[in-house]
């Protein structure tokens, strides 16, 4: 359990070791009376995913076992050539 600490601006709590993100930037959700804490990722624009989901889908396809082996390296350069085209 933690404190909530009030203050002019809103509340915090402090995050035990174990509960910190390596970002300095979240985002915030609300499920019922459940507060969610995501790293504050880019979303990928075709999928509208944080990246950080995305590649866990991704790994998540790879472990299931798939047919062919992605090349990720393919996979990149099309996104990054997308992303590009729309700049």
């Amino acid at each position: 359990m933690v404190k909530i600490v009030r203050s002019a601006d809103g509340q915090s709590v402090a995050l035990p070791d174990g509960y910190r993100f390596d970002t300095d930037d979240v985002r915030i959700s609300r499920e019922g009376d459940r507060v969610i804490l995501e790293p504050g990722d880019r979303i990928d624009v075709e999928t509208g995913l944080p990246l950080s989901r995305l590649r866990a889908l991704i790994q998540e396809g790879l472990e299931s076992g798939p047919s062919e082996p992605l090349d990720m390296d393919a996979i990149r350069r099309e996104a990054r050539a997308a992303w590009e085209a729309r700049r």
